[in-house]
């Protein structure tokens, strides 16, 4: 059930995974809502709901199967009438689902906003929030696998309790915790009821829940939508079963006679609610087989009578109903994004900062003339460079051996074309010329001996 605002204490943060847990919004049977916050790289956040599995049944395994189920089911089912799980974090004493965070308010809190308030919802905003609806459920009960197969997935729980109007003017389905697929680890014993009993249809209590028993339940929740109470008043458990297994249900115009009588309905829109009623109670047949074949035939039939109300007209009834809800729920988030916020260190753009240091160096070393090439070197590794001095070592080695063995042989052989090659004597050059007078007399130059460069012998001639 969802938690009045002003009751909601401010706990301190809390950190699970890589999401920040802020504020508990909401809370029902199993679990609780958390304002939340998903932390990602370079100052990346979203807002996020958070529903946690209460402590006592974290333990039990049978409702953290459920709990589970409920992440794989509605992760699959990708509709715009269905709130998505986006992620699940397990840790050793916390199971906890991630949700896409809807802004908006409950059915159910709007609904009793207006009976307070002495408001009827009007018609063109009940059919609108009753196709979303069905067109929600009929995603999900067409869910299919990776292969193909069939999934067939039944909610179960369909109420005001578990449809959110957000500010769009969306009507989203959500809380696939007690959901039937045939993918669900946790498996429901045949005879076992589960789901509000107000809204449950005759063979749902006998936990034999087909996709004719959630047509079932958005019958009666289109039924207080255009009544604008409660379907059954007070009775007990053993007289509220007994009414569901009668049919012995009131029907539209019936309840609300007295109120067309007293002008209070005009003609027009009787004649609407008398059409809309035919469709509501054929969603009511106690025999599974003379209700509604899919959701999307119920859907259709609806449409065709009235028009549903645009988004932006259930928008705006939103924000009349609901607008103290809506009021809280933005000064909680704006306090919670004003404490983080104030909270956070200052990232520095590191990323964009390297990447101009990179783009300087690269434009500095293209106006200098050698240092790329050996800038390319370094870049190609150490071994390169090893090589190199080996290299040049080798051919240092090499040159040293060839002049210690040109120094010990004085007349070498020189080879060309394979052909011998005559050395010719040394020639003796002159002494220099004398200095001229007024220059100092130099000591007389050694004689130099320069072997004359060998010309090839002349071949023979043919």
């Amino acid at each position: 059930m969802t938690i009045p605002l002003s009751e909601l204490a401010a706990p301190a943060e809390m950190t699970v995974g890589r999401y920040v847990l802020h504020r508990q919004i909401a809370r029902g049977g199993m679990a609780t809502i958390h304002i939340a916050r998903l932390m990602g790289d370079e100052g990346f956040s979203r807002i996020v709901a958070a529903k946690r599995l209460l402590p006592e049944f974290a333990e039990d395994a049978e409702f953290v199967a459920m709990f589970l189920d409920e992440a794989r089911i509605a992760s699959k089912v990708h509709h715009r009438n269905v709130v998505p799980v986006l992620d699940v974090v397990t840790t050793d004493d916390e199971v906890m689902l991630v949700q896409e965070y809807v802004h908006g308010a409950p059915l159910h809190y709007l609904l009793n906003k207006a009976r307070h308030a002495s408001l009827r919802v009007p018609i063109s905003i009940a059919v609108s929030i009753a196709s979303h609806v069905l067109a929600g459920l009929h995603a999900a009960h067409e869910l299919v696998d990776e292969l193909g197969v069939p999934l067939e997935v039944v909610h179960r729980d369909v109420s005001p309790q578990n449809v959110m109007i957000s500010t769009d003017g969306t009507a989203r389905l959500l809380d696939f915790g007690i959901a039937k697929a045939t993918m669900a680890a946790h498996v429901t014993r045949e005879g076992t009821y589960k789901g509000k009993l107000a809204y449950s249809a005759p063979e749902q209590l006998h936990g034999r829940a087909t996709r004719q028993s959630d047509l079932y339940s958005l019958a009666v929740l289109l039924w207080e939508l255009l009544v604008g109470h409660r379907m059954h008043g007070a009775q007990s458990e053993a007289q509220l079963v007994a009414t569901i297994m009668n049919g012995a249900l009131p029907t539209i115009t019936e309840t609300l006679g007295a109120e067309h009588e007293w002008d209070a309905i005009d003609d027009s829109e009787w004649s609407q609610l008398g059409a809309i009623d035919r469709v509501v109670r054929k969603g009511l047949a106690v025999d599974v087989n003379d209700r509604w074949k899919t959701a999307l035939e119920m859907e259709a039939a609806l449409v065709a009578i009235v028009q549903p109300a645009s988004p932006t007209m259930v928008a705006a009834w939103l924000r009349s109903v609901g607008h103290e809800h809506l009021e809280k729920l933005e000064k909680v988030i704006a306090m919670e994004e004003t404490s983080w916020r104030r909270n956070q260190p200052v990232l520095l753009p590191t990323r964009r900062v390297n990447a101009e240091t990179r783009r300087a160096n690269a434009a500095e070393i293209s106006q200098l003339g050698s240092l790329p090439q050996r800038s390319s070197l370094l870049h190609r590794g150490p071994h390169v460079v090893i090589a190199l001095l080996a290299m040049l070592v080798g051919g240092l080695v090499i040159g040293v051996i060839g002049m210690l063995r040109s120094s010990s042989d004085p007349t070498p052989t020189a080879r060309a074309s394979n052909a011998q090659v005559e050395v010719a004597e040394p020639i003796e050059l002159d002494e220099p010329a004398p200095a001229l007078a007024s220059a100092p007399t130099p000591a007389p130059a050694a004689r130099v001996t320069v072997p004359p460069i060998a010309e090839p012998a002349s071949e023979p001639e043919v």
